[in-house]
């Protein structure tokens, strides 16, 4: 059989499913069935998680959108089981009791965005029409795998490269240009190396692009609880400083594309409140106070040896990003003077062994703790 006779063979048929909604809330169904198939697009429910799975392996949906707080099989189980049930389908999660921790696990397991309830109709229709396009460009990549099957397997590069003509072909669906692309992608990997040297890290290229990959899909977990609101941009920033102890630069810059915002008042904001550092920070913060009470009983002494500890200077923060030295000028706690704080902890004039014993002990913890 010749290689073009292969593929119509192999071609796979039209879905007979546009997209199939797994959600047990009627009013929400209902409205989603009239805006889909008032876009076009033939729909079905399945009003529970074992239902959903039996129709995505029976009517072959391009797009699944999927509550997590379906009954029957859970959503989060339902989202891992469906790229083995339909690898064609693309899945879109939509909830109304989303946090940062389902939308990092719903991305984990294939999920293609993460929408809140209630969702405009006209982002829907959007997120829609992009995920069909995606399932097109997978059935096809799927039929055209098949087609050379018997053929040698390519190497890795060439795998590399049908990967990125699937990238490349959805961009031009969105009306992105290569050009545009390659500079946006330039832009990333510049920051990913700028990133690694802030933290005073040295990364292999690879690892410091995956890094900043993976904290982009955090910042959109976060932007997606708000439904991508300019409004919330306060409450967005306090959720990334949470999150990630500070405020990254790629991460304002990609806040600020996300919500159309100049990036020059995200400056204004992170810069305005106190509550926002554009410094990297420790996970645990020790402060040495440097107030007259402290100054004249010795804070001067106290606070090399903490430095010579923690092995940073002042305003500094260790490269494994632990610890983060600062000097403040009233602890409130004149009568333990000289004193420094370590996280929630004060300490009257340490010696370097009781300081490096606090520090080890916080350090065995967050061992223990990422066992746990």
């Amino acid at each position: 059989m010749d290689a073009s006779k292969q593929v119509a063979s192999e071609k796979p048929a039209v879905p007979a499913l546009d997209v199939l909604i797994i959600d047990d809330e009627e009013l929400f169904t209902k409205a989603c069935t009239q805006t889909l198939e008032g876009g076009g697009y033939r729909t079905a429910v399945a009003r529970n998680g074992s239902q959903g799975l039996q129709m995505a392996g029976s009517t072959h949906p391009s797009v699944i959108l999927l509550d997590l707080k379906v009954p029957g099989v859970a959503g989060l189980e339902a989202l891992g089981q469906l790229s083995k049930i339909e690898p064609s389908a693309v899945p879109i999660v939509v909830t109304g009791n989303a946090t940062v921790d389902s939308a990092v696990e719903s991305m984990k397991l294939g999920a293609f965005d993460f929408l809140s309830k209630p969702c405009a109709p006209e982002k829907l229709l959007e997120t829609v029409r992009r995920g069909l396009g995606l399932s097109i460009l997978r059935r096809e990549a799927k039929a055209s795998k098949g087609a050379v099957e018997q053929q040698p397997q390519p190497s890795s590069k060439y795998d590399l490269l049908l990967q990125g003509l699937d990238v490349l072909g959805e961009a031009y669906s969105m009306g992105l240009e290569k050009r545009q692309l390659l500079d946006e992608l330039t832009y990333l990997e510049n920051e990913a190396k700028y990133h690694a040297e802030s933290l005073g890290q040295i990364k292999k290229k690879e690892r410091a692009i995956l890094d900043i990959r993976d904290e982009l899909r955090e910042a959109d977990a976060i932007m997606r609880k708000y439904d991508f609101q300019k409004n919330a941009l306060i409450q967005i920033l306090l959720d990334v400083q949470e999150k990630f102890r500070w405020l990254p630069r790629h991460i304002l810059n990609w806040i600020a594309g996300r919500l159309n915002i100049p990036v020059k008042e995200i400056y204004i904001v992170a810069n305005f409140y106190e509550a926002f550092s554009l410094e990297p920070r420790g996970r645990h913060i020790v402060q040495v106070c440097t107030g007259t009470a402290c100054h004249v009983r010795g804070a001067s002494e106290m606070l090399t040896r903490v430095s010579a500890a923690l092995g940073v200077q002042p305003g500094q923060t260790d490269s494994r990003q632990a610890f983060t030295l600062e000097t403040v000028h009233c602890l409130g706690c004149c009568a333990l003077a000289p004193v420094v704080q370590i996280d929630t902890q004060y300490f009257h004039d340490p010696s370097r062994s009781k300081l490096e014993k606090v520090i080890k002990s916080l350090e065995k913890e967050e061992a223990q703790a990422c066992l746990a």
